[in-house]
This record gives structure tokens, C-alpha cells and sequence, in this order.
């Protein structure tokens, strides 16, 4: 049988026609699958940008609040020294051997602590470290004449500084009665600094379980990181 020719090319005609449409038809949607994926590329780059943000925010407050425990519990410790009473305390010895070096290296770290730890509360700025540091600058501006007596100064902002020579001069009665016992400066300093480095380490354990559920909220519901792109 012959095929008109007319017929034939009206045939190729339309098959190119339904290959041209499917190729475009393919072509868009294909397209649409890659701005769909772009789209879900910049949306994720947008929240990991915010993750790494958050990130690096909860390591400076963790690094803060671990500083501000360190300090806290140095203080305690030379507190401990300072205050502890018998014939082995730092004062019973240099009152017996007319020696205050080892008393006054204890009221020099004392001072170093006490102050860095006050710069963390400060930093912090949080209402209950705020209390924290108030009520510490209410006992030194108490103490601020007796501080003074051993060649202690305290300063506006409520920060220690140290007169060498003076403290040196100090005799060893004189320093026992502003810095010994429990009624001394640092046996009343001693249990605040307790509390502010407990309170440190609970805003430390907050702090990252915070970030754990920003990172779960953020991939969790979503499978893992790697399984979203796919």
C-alpha cells in the first residue's frame, strides 16, 4: 500500500511536535527540581548561619560562666586559708614566727580572684549576678577602712587594689583581725563566692542543653543533617 507523502509528513509533523513538547515539559521540570533544591540550600544555609550564630554565642556565655566558676572557687579556697583558725592557720604561724609573706601571697590571690570574679558578674549581667555583685560590694564598702589599715584599697567600682608596700608592713595581728576568721572579710566573701560559682555552673548546664535542643529543633524533626539534602 502507498502512503501519500502528504500523510507522512503530517505524521513526523506531530511526533516532532510531542518530542519538542515533552522536551520542554522535561526541561521545566527539571528546572523546578533545581530551584527547588537551591531554595532548600539557601533556607538551609540561612538556619545554619543562625545555628553557628547561636553556636558561637552559647560558647561565650559557657566560656564566661566556666571563668566566673574558676574564680568564684579560687576565692572560696584562699578564703579557706584565710579564715581557718588553730595552731596550723596562716596566722598563728606568722604570728609565732614573725613571718607574714605566706599570709600575704594568701590576701594577694585572694584579691586577684575576688576582682576577676567581680568582672564576670559584671559581664554576666544577668539580675541574679547583679545581686551577687552588690551584695559583695556592700560587705567591701564595709570593710573598706579595715581593707585599707593592711594596704588593701577598695576602688569606686567596688574592685580591690593592692598597696605592696603597705600590705608588706602589715603585721601579722593587724592582718588576722581584717582577714582572719569568719568574720573576717574573706570568711564573710567566702560563702557568696560558693554561690556564684554553683550559680555558674547551672547557667553553664543550661546553656548547653539549650544548644542540644537548638540543634535538634533544627535537623531533629528532619532526620540528620545529611538524609535533608537528599
Amino acid at each position: 500500500m502507498r502512503i501519500p507523502r502528504n500523510y507522512m509528513n503530517s505524521h513526523m509533523a506531530s511526533d516532532s511536535t510531542v518530542n519538542s513538547l515533552l522536551q520542554r515539559a522535561l526541561s521545566r521540570s527539571g528546572k523546578n527540581k533545581r530551584t527547588h533544591k537551591s531554595d532548600l540550600l539557601r533556607s538551609s544555609d540561612d538556619r545554619t548561619k543562625l545555628l553557628l550564630a547561636g553556636t558561637a554565642t552559647a560558647a561565650q556565655s559557657q566560656k564566661l560562666y566556666y571563668n566566673m566558676k574558676y574564680h568564684a572557687e579560687q576565692v572560696a579556697d584562699y578564703a579557706d586559708k584565710l579564715s581557718a583558725t588553730g595552731d596550723k592557720s596562716l596566722f598563728a604561724k606568722a604570728k609565732a614566727s614573725q613571718d607574714t609573706a605566706e599570709a600575704v601571697a594568701a590576701v594577694k590571690g585572694f584579691v586577684s580572684q575576688y576582682n576577676s570574679m567581680l568582672e564576670n558578674l559584671e559581664e554576666s549581667g544577668t539580675r541574679t549576678d547583679i545581686l551577687y555583685r552588690t551584695q559583695l560590694n556592700g560587705y567591701s564598702s564595709k570593710s573598706a577602712v579595715e581593707l585599707a589599715s593592711c594596704g588593701v584599697k577598695r576602688n569606686a567600682d567596688g574592685t580591690l587594689a593592692i598597696d605592696e608596700k603597705a600590705l608588706a608592713a602589715a603585721n601579722a595581728e593587724t592582718l588576722e583581725k581584717v582577714w582572719g576568721g569568719q568574720s573576717g572579710f574573706a570568711g564573710r566573701v567566702s560563702g557568696w563566692a560558693d554561690s556564684v560559682a554553683a550559680s555558674a555552673e547551672r547557667n553553664m548546664e543550661a546553656q548547653a542543653s539549650s544548644a542540644y535542643s537548638s540543634l535538634f529543633d533544627s535537623y531533629g524533626s528532619r532526620g540528620n543533617y545529611f538524609n535533608y539534602f537528599r
